[in-house]
């Protein structure tokens, strides 16, 4: 991971990369039960934690924060990517997900965002960092928005 550090400009994704690269120890990932929700809490509206299954590889919300609900206009929690237009129209986007699963390392992207309500687009910029309960296989996803236009920008 040796240089992805050095992408992110903004304080609040460093801070949560470093969160992250903290749990790790020395695995190349730390678990979910790692985590603990209270060193993070302004961060929360902001995150997405999203199961990976395997055969056939599919992805679940398991936790969507208030800022993304509120940002997309919808609670996807609890349904599977395969069942969101967004993804369907958006085939890269799945790509992005696929390669953080298959290479177990950081990933950060820059986004459209859409709000369903009033059809207006944001830009977000995508932290995806990997989880492993085993230390190999990646079986979450911590994601992070960090809106970089629109009424939910430096929010």
């Amino acid at each position: 991971m040796s240089g992805f550090r050095e992408q992110l400009t903004e304080a609040v994704l460093l801070q949560i990369y470093d969160y992250w690269d903290s749990l790790r120890g020395g695995r190349g990932m730390p678990a979910r039960k790692d985590m603990d929700p209270t060193q993070m809490p302004r961060h929360l509206p902001n995150l997405m934690l999203v199961d990976v299954l395997h055969q056939p590889r599919r992805y679940r919300y398991r936790l969507v924060g208030s800022c993304i609900v509120e940002a997309s206009a919808e609670n996807r929690t609890g349904q599977f990517f395969d069942d969101v237009d967004f993804f369907q129209d958006n085939p890269g986007v799945m790509e992005q997900y696929d390669s953080v699963v298959d290479d177990g390392t950081p990933h950060l992207t820059l986004e459209p965002f859409l709000n369903h309500s009033n059809n207006m687009t944001y830009e977000a910029k995508r932290l995806l960092l990997p989880l492993s309960a085993d230390g190999a296989t990646v079986d979450m996803l911590l994601v992070y928005f960090y809106f970089t236009t629109g009424p939910y920008a430096r929010r």
